[in-house]
């Protein structure tokens, strides 16, 4: 059974630790050279594990629908075994829970970073669920529902602020999403492995969410990845002679997301103490957001609402007599809103708009602004 490593009381924070050293940089400014040179290394080392799959495109797509099926079949019994009367499998404890938290922080706080270069993409149909995906991870700008705001309020509630001072493997992973966020131009299929990798994390599975959730800790599942993904593949791919090599960097890119693993929390001795579970938070849900296209339904108890009034455009061009002048403008949300409205296109605006949704930025109030308005101009693309 995987265990998990325990956080030492004893070790001083591993400040020279090249991943620590690399994803402490990458949360504050991009380094493209540090990047590239962090992920050459891990690359190479991802490139000589065990392929997972083979067979080309074919056994990619079964080799995905054989996991699949494996997974769902093994949440149902773990989830018929707890109906059964079952304790828990992986934290006996509020305090294993919250050591756990702990160690996936650096992941965890940047989650879906590696998809940010694909904003950059937004006119090749390749790289359009790849942008949906990347929407997902950021709430779609609505603060309750952006995975990175939903973590550090986890951390910030489970009084888990001490993740900086873990050792340098526990910030392997979290390095390896920066560096492909200022780096992936290089690595686009590399990316798409990482993507499919990300569901088969111990952060993601199902049934140590499951459990989290129980003792109070509410984290956000990683949105529904893998068909979207595939699509990309089969699209980039049918643009390449040379499928094989291509495939192939899909598969380093998927042992990337395997290398230096946080792992499971070991089975509790059986009889072992087991705290309670939190009250209602078995009923805790995250919902997520809406998105264009969706049917909302409404309770025949509620009142329709009044009609609304008619949407302002989302790029307006030009300031009404009304509004402040460019230099009177103080605030960050002003000020993104004035460069919205000053855009000359579409395609300026949506680039202007990604360079405020990378990770150190998404989850805060201008990034969350640039992701709302954003996503508005991408359902219209």
């Amino acid at each position: 059974m995987l265990t998990t490593l325990p956080l030492s009381r004893n070790s001083a924070p591993a400040a020279g630790g090249p991943s620590r050293q690399l994803y402490l940089l990458l949360r504050e400014t991009p380094d493209r050279a540090a990047a590239n040179a962090y992920l050459q290394r891990r690359l190479a080392e991802a490139a000589v594990l065990t392929p997972a799959w083979s067979g080309g495109l074919e056994g990619l797509a079964a080799w995905h629908q054989l996991r699949t099926r494996n997974r769902a079949e093994e949440f149902r019994r773990y989830l018929a075994g707890r109906a059964d009367g079952g304790a828990r499998r992986h934290f006996a404890t509020l305090a294993q829970a919250r050591r756990f938290l702990c160690v996936q922080a650096p992941a965890l706080l940047a989650e879906g970073a590696w998809l940010h270069c694909a904003l950059d993409h937004w006119r090749q149909p390749a790289f359009m669920p790849l942008i949906t995906l990347y929407l997902d991870y950021l709430g779609r700008g609505v603060p309750g529902a952006n995975h990175v705001a939903q973590v550090r309020q986890a951390l910030a509630v489970q009084a888990c602020s001490n993740w900086q001072d873990l050792e340098d493997g526990s910030f392997l992973q979290g390095a390896i999403r920066l560096a492909l966020s200022c780096a992936a131009e290089r690595y686009v299929a590399e990316l798409i492995g990482y993507q499919l990798a990300v569901a088969d994390q111990p952060a993601a599975q199902p049934s140590v969410l499951h459990e989290l959730g129980e003792l109070g800790i509410i984290l956000p599942s990683p949105p529904p990845s893998a068909e979207p993904v595939l699509h990309a593949v089969h699209t980039m791919a049918a643009a390449r002679p040379d499928d094989a090599a291509f495939l192939q960097r899909i598969e380093t890119g998927y042992c990337l997301g395997r290398i230096g693993l946080q792992t499971l929390p070991a089975t509790p001795e059986y009889g072992a103490p087991q705290d309670e579970a939190a009250p209602l938070a078995t009923a805790a849900i995250l919902a997520r957001p809406a998105r264009p296209g969706d049917q909302a339904e409404t309770p025949s108890s509620v009142p329709a609402a009044e009609p609304e009034r008619p949407a302002r455009a989302i790029l307006r061009h030009h300031f009404p007599a009304d509004e402040h002048a460019w230099e009177t403008i103080t605030n960050d949300l002003g000020l993104l809103e004035a460069q919205i409205a000053a855009c000359g296109s579409k395609a300026e605006a949506l680039t202007m708009l990604a360079r405020h949704m990378g990770p150190a930025l998404h989850h805060q109030p201008l990034g969350l602004m640039a992701a709302r308005v954003y996503a508005q101009l991408f359902a219209l693309a």
